[in-house]
């Protein structure tokens, strides 16, 4: 029962935190793209259930690639291509796995990578 109680109290803060994350965000996929292209580097999850995050995009108008590397997670690490319209990067993995929206800032990537958020910032 404990097991239980605890397993599902868990799966609930991190659906609060998640919606709290994307609703908190002012994505705008609209006017000219953000400059996503740099490095990158943060953390995705919550406190301890945390993990490392790194990020190297090249961009080209709309259209990025790079890296992305989740540590612990080969699923979320490898080579990513995808587009930027206003403040919104959307990427996919070359597996075709696509990732959530993310929020481009001038220095600041915001978003939800996996089952948690993801706050990435500006390594160069």
């Amino acid at each position: 029962m404990r097991k239980i109680l605890g397993g599902t109290l868990l799966v609930l803060l991190l659906a609060v935190i998640a919606g709290c994350a994307s609703s908190g965000s002012d994505v705008q996929a609209s006017g000219p793209p953000a400059n996503a292209a740099g490095a990158w580097s943060g953390y995705a999850g919550v406190g301890t259930v945390s993990a490392p995050v790194t990020l190297r995009l090249t961009q080209n108008g709309g259209n990025v690639s790079g890296d992305l590397t989740v540590a612990g997670s080969s699923e979320l690490t490898g080579p990513v291509r995808g587009t930027v319209r206003g403040n919104m990067l959307q990427l996919e993995m070359q597996s075709g796995r696509t990732i959530a929206p993310m929020t481009v800032g001038k220095d600041q990537i915001t978003g939800i990578i996996g089952a948690g958020p993801v706050t990435l910032r500006r390594t160069n």
